[in-house]
């Protein structure tokens, strides 16, 4: 008799169980961030045992990563070919406000992250082809920050981005998800055109 190895996927399809334990911690991660999300509790609420769940991600800080790049979803909106950064700037925050408010969990996730994610636990993985976003000073967990980095330097052709720079764009996505969170606990759902109009004119304010 061959016995099954510990942890292996539950009966079923293996995709499904993979896809119903990261849908269980999104929401766990969503409401008590890395810190105070358990495997345990991802596991139950998953319809599965820990050990299933470890085989999926190997540990908890793989599975937190799973999430992460769940929740970006996607390709990203790429930085507008203009010569002015104000025209620039406008059409990236504008395309990345729309890519965090179609994703619901996203902004809360990347705020907790910010605030309490282990620092080895980036959105993507290190780069293994030369880009052009290479030249934005490492680490840059949150691959939406780049962009705004190139929108702001000059796009894919500018100088190298510098400190200052890059604490400018990370303010600029921080704003996105704070204002995507805030019109969404007040108007119980998507953030409104007018919410990511004043963004918009928010970010637009550092490069006049």
């Amino acid at each position: 008799m061959i016995k099954k190895g510990v942890g292996r996927p539950r009966d079923g399809n293996p995709e499904e169980t993979r896809r119903d334990i990261l849908e269980a911690a999104e929401r766990s991660f969503a409401s008590a961030g890395f810190v105070g999300a358990t495997t345990r509790q991802v596991a139950s609420a998953a319809g599965v045992n820990v050990a299933t769940l470890h085989y999926h991600f190997g540990s908890k800080e793989g599975l937190y990563r799973a999430v992460l790049r769940e929740a970006v979803g996607g390709p990203l909106p790429g930085v507008p070919e203009a010569a002015e950064a104000v025209d620039r700037l406008r059409g990236i925050v504008s395309a990345l406000y729309d890519h965090a408010a179609s994703r619901r969990s996203l902004s809360r996730l990347a705020l907790l992250d910010r605030l309490a994610g282990p620092r080895h636990a980036p959105l993507t993985p290190p780069l293994e082809e030369p880009t052009a976003t290479e030249r934005v000073p490492p680490p840059t967990a949150d691959p939406r920050i780049p962009l705004v980095v190139l929108a702001l330097a000059g796009g894919q052709d500018g100088p190298p981005a510098n400190p200052d720079t890059e604490f400018l764009a990370r303010w600029i996505v921080g704003m996105i998800d704070v204002s995507c969170l805030s019109a969404e606990a007040a108007d119980g759902g998507y953030p409104a055109p007018a919410v990511r109009d004043a963004v918009v004119t928010a970010a637009l304010s550092v490069v006049r």
